[in-house]
């Protein structure tokens, strides 16, 4: 009994002296987890306090981009996309930019797909239906029942192209009118003043026909303009300002309060001035900024002009149609067209 009693107090002796030189290390090594778990959630916290942009994306932004009349130069998607990063990098959040034709956009409308924002030429009916009222931006083409529903991030001009300074002299028998996409030019061509049986083109054809000498004048818009550069064919021109529908409108379709308040910021930026100027680049115009300079004459003239009158943003395509017979008949000189086309300006 004794030899056994030994064996187990040797035993107990044993684990003791065991427990007592492992008892610091393990004490040791339970502070330094305390601390690591301690940091890493600690960290988030400091962090979010430090920094009042969001640290990684929430989400993806998905904004619809329909081309539904000729712009200037380059292309006003990719312009939507290279302001997109701008906003990744300031907001932490995706913008997916999609290109549509008016087509397709309306099926998928139809269809219950809906983007978050949307960006849309005059006489894209279907804009309306899916449109939220805009906080803090007016604009009357757009409104509907006094509260704004889209804004132009850019827009575009009616010009009178001529090869010398006198265009007093245009007439019928002498201009042409370039059409292209759902732009009004007849309308244009008639609030300037020119009447009669006048020429109506594609954009390309008119272009051609002006510069190989069958017409003095042609009636066109910042599209020439950058044509003509590319040509090295010196013009003179003067900006249209008694009409213009060749507005890019953006609106907001996400009802979900935090989407909507990611598209407004996404607004901001596209409309704020660091972004208009950068317009220059594909030859189009702002419609709130001054973004040519002197040596663009012919831009910076129609940028400094007032817009006189426009049409809703609403307008469906059967309306644009119904307004295009208007404005050609009174181009004409009918009277009735005339005032049916005055009906429609704003």
């Amino acid at each position: 009994m004794g030899r056994h009693y030994f064996e187990r107090y040797s035993i107990q002796y044993c684990m003791k002296n065991f427990l007592r030189k492992i008892r610091i290390p393990i004490f040791c090594c339970l502070l330094a987890l305390i601390v690591v778990f301690s940091a890493v959630f600690a960290y988030p916290a400091l962090n979010a306090q430090s920094h009042h942009e969001p640290a990684a994306p929430k989400g993806i932004l998905r904004l619809w981009h329909i081309d539904s009349f000729e712009g200037g130069i380059g292309s006003r998607a990719d312009f939507l996309s290279s302001a997109a990063k701008e906003y990744e990098k300031k907001y932490g959040r995706y913008v997916l930019v999609t290109v549509y034709s008016s087509d397709s956009a309306q099926r998928a409308i139809s269809e219950g797909n809906i983007p978050d924002m949307i960006s849309f030429g005059t006489y894209f009916g279907a804009a309306a239906e899916i449109v939220l009222p805009l906080e803090k931006y007016t604009f009357q083409a757009a409104s509907m029942n006094g509260q704004t529903y889209a804004v132009p991030w850019c827009r575009g001009n009616y010009f009178l192209f001529g090869k010398d300074g006198d265009f007093s002299r245009a007439s019928a028998e002498n201009t042409v009118v370039s059409s292209g996409g759902t732009a009004l030019a007849e309308a244009a061509a008639y609030e300037y003043g020119v009447s009669g049986e006048i020429p109506v083109q594609p954009s390309v054809r008119a272009y051609v026909d002006f510069i190989n000498g069958k017409y003095e004048f042609m009636i066109g818009t910042q599209r020439d303009v950058s044509r003509f550069r590319t040509r090295n064919f010196n013009v003179e021109a003067v900006p249209i300002q008694e009409f213009c529908d060749l507005w890019q409108y953006i609106g907001v379709c996400s009802a979900d309060a935090e989407t909507y308040a990611a598209c407004m910021d996404f607004l901001y930026c596209l409309l704020s001035e660091e972004t208009q100027t950068k317009l220059t680049k594909i030859g189009m115009l702002s419609a709130f900024y001054d973004v040519y300079g002197s040596s663009e004459k012919i831009m910076d003239g129609a940028e400094k002009g007032e817009v006189r009158h426009t049409v809703s943003a609403w307008l469906s395509e059967e309306k644009q149609q119904e307004l295009r017979r208007c404005a050609s008949a009174a181009l004409k000189g009918d009277k009735n067209g005339a005032k049916n086309f005055e009906n429609f300006l704003q």
